[in-house]
């Protein structure tokens, strides 16, 4: 206690022991007044600015004294003469000097329509001393001009410049000042040509093609420049790989350590064909995955990535959890750069490859389908007798196609997400009886929708299966085997569902026979078929039907399907009034889409365009 009364001890002592006066005082007394405050002996001033405050204070206070000029060292004053408030000193009262770091932004109002040059060029030739502006550039929202000081003595600048700088007549600047953290770094117009002058000029040997990025950020001749570097950030990052790959893109070797870069993915875009060498070492990179984005560098052979916590893990790992090396760490991103040759100071074991790795192996020609010769009249028959009765209403006649102990199976498949441009048609509750073993998992269901047996197949395509029209030029047949007097083959192909009362959807099919022969003939002893939605391109490929009026040579399917155009004709006539050569002209330049030909039938009687004799039923 008696050192921190002495006086001797003053220089010495810490800033939280108490003073001299403060025991000494008769506030501080025991059993004092306890409404005590000392009187103030301070000479009236002429004012009460900061300044004339500011030489009376430091006028009366003394390094150590009594009981007032204390209470005055540490903020408090005592109670003044006349009407004047009390006065409590500040930190900036107290350090008019000091000048905080940090970054302010300054907004001018209604810059955008000022123009940067003139703003810049009038606070300039007003503020007492040269500042340097930082990333400007204009709010398009509110046509502000915003720039960035990393100085307070040059915010305080500009801020007292609010309202007093006129621009050539135009307009009264008005001022904006906060503080915000470090603004997101972007190579303006005007600081970008600096940049890249100075990345060619400073950083990039031409002798050994060597471009030298390590610690940016630090850079005392970029800060003069107001470029303050952080590959943090992607725009930054974007900045850079655009220069370098327009400049510099003959760089053989490049170093980025130390530039505190926790990911490669900007990187991605680098596009240096002939760089051989990266170091990417200090950094914080920490997924290994991050080395997917160096992929388009063909001939990197070394690699620098020392002092990253990817590798400082690993060694972590090694030493107390897994029994993990850093070999296993090379060999994953080898998996990504296999060109690697090279991973820090180690040298990478070559590659095993196998002989077809580098040998080229010539494949037989492919074609699209193979029908045997002595298959084709058969297959050509019995496709089209199959089909022919197929697309017949009621299917009564397939009975004959069938073995009495067959099967049969329907897969639907679905193109949702397909690339290919696709029509959605629906398939309604006729899904439900798609055995796709995708969807169906539940083995008793999957055993029910398996069919046995000819009955049960032919009650099932007469009273679930839709009615269809096949494209007969729309197939394609391919022989899989003709062993053991068995024929399996593939036929695929288009179809339209029939349906007067929906959008007539058009399928895309892949049927799967396998036939046998028999003392009956040949028989299908399983049928399989696949459907999903035909694309844009097939449903314009598919081929016009033929009028049932015209005689064909192929004719057997086409008569067939006469009775169905017929009966579209008569229903078509009856509800649109015309008569039947007309209502079936109508039919046939519309492709035999019934709700197509309906709706060009009623914008072309509206229209007028339909002559009178089209309703002349006589």
């Amino acid at each position: 206690m008696s050192n921190r009364n002495n006086f001797s001890t003053y220089r010495n002592r810490n800033h939280t022991d108490p003073t001299a006066s403060r025991y000494n005082s008769k506030f501080h007394q025991r059993n004092g007044p306890r409404n005590y405050r000392p009187e103030s002996d301070r000479r009236p001033t002429g004012g009460d600015d900061v300044d004339t405050l500011m030489k009376s204070m430091g006028h009366h206070l003394a390094p150590i004294g009594n009981s007032f000029h204390d209470f005055s060292s540490r903020g408090r004053m005592g109670k003044p003469n006349g009407n004047r408030r009390p006065v409590r000193s500040t930190p900036q009262l107290r350090h008019p000097q000091h000048n905080q770091t940090g970054w302010w932004r300054i907004t001018i109002q209604d810059a955008g329509n000022i123009g940067k040059e003139r703003v810049i060029t009038a606070l300039r030739a007003h503020c007492p001393r040269q500042f340097l502006p930082y990333h400007y550039h204009i709010d398009s929202k509110h046509k502000a001009g915003i720039f960035f000081v990393n100085s307070q003595q040059d915010a305080d600048m500009i801020k007292r410049a609010n309202g007093k700088v006129e621009v050539q007549g135009l307009d009264i600047l008005r001022i904006l000042i906060s503080r915000v953290p470090a603004p997101i770094p972007s190579l303006d117009e005007d600081i970008r040509p600096h940049f890249k002058d100075y990345l060619i000029n400073r950083r990039f040997d031409q002798q050994i093609f060597k471009l030298d990025l390590t610690n940016l950020a630090d850079d005392e001749e970029l800060s003069s420049l107001g470029i303050f570097p952080q590959f943090n950030k992607h725009a930054f990052i974007r900045e850079v790989v655009d220069i370098v790959n327009k400049d510099l893109h003959m760089t053989r070797q490049l170093d980025l350590g130390s530039n505190n870069i926790v990911n490669l993915h900007e990187f991605r875009n680098l596009r240096l064909n002939d760089l051989v060498l990266l170091s990417i070492a200090s950094n914080q990179l920490k997924n290994v995955d991050d080395f997917d984005n160096l992929k388009q560098l063909p001939h990197l052979d070394h690699l620098f990535i020392k002092n990253n916590p990817l590798t400082l893990s690993i060694v972590l790992y090694n030493k107390h959890l897994f029994n993990w090396s850093i070999s296993s760490h090379s060999s994953t991103i080898r998996q990504k750069l296999p060109q690697l040759k090279r991973i820090d100071n180690v040298d990478l074991p070559p590659t095993i490859r196998f002989a077809t790795d580098i040998e080229t192996i010539t494949l037989p020609a492919s074609v699209p389908h193979c029908v045997p010769h002595d298959m084709q009249g058969f297959l050509a028959k019995f496709i089209d007798e199959y089909y022919r009765l197929f697309d017949t209403r009621g299917r009564e006649e397939l009975q004959a196609c069938y073995h009495d102990l067959c099967m049969f199976s329907l897969c639907i498949s679905s193109v949702d997400g397909s690339i290919v441009p696709t029509r959605q048609f629906k398939f309604g509750t006729f899904i439900s009886e798609s055995r796709n073993l995708q969807k169906v998992f539940d083995d008793k269901r999957r055993m029910m929708l398996l069919r046995h047996g000819k009955s049960t197949i032919l009650e099932f395509l007469r009273t679930k299966f839709p009615l269809t029209k096949h494209d007969g030029n729309s197939f394609h047949v391919d022989v899989i085997s003709t062993a053991n007097n068995r024929a399996i083959f593939t036929v695929s192909g288009l179809y339209r569902e029939v349906d007067q009362n929906a959008n007539s959807p058009v399928r895309c099919f892949q049927r799967t026979f396998t036939c046998a022969q028999t003392t009956a003939g040949v028989l299908i002893i399983a049928d399989h078929i696949m459907i999903t939605n035909a694309t844009d391109a097939q449903i314009s490929s598919m081929t016009r039907p033929t009028p049932t009026s015209t005689v064909s040579t192929t004719s057997q399917p086409t008569n067939s399907n006469g009775d169905i155009e017929n009966q579209m004709v008569l229903k078509f006539s009856q509800e649109s009034g015309m008569n039947i050569a007309y209502s079936k002209l109508c039919l046939q330049e519309n492709n035999w889409n019934y709700d197509k030909a309906a709706e060009n039938f009623l914008d072309a009687h509206q229209k007028k365009m339909i002559p009178s004799e089209a309703f002349n039923k006589s």
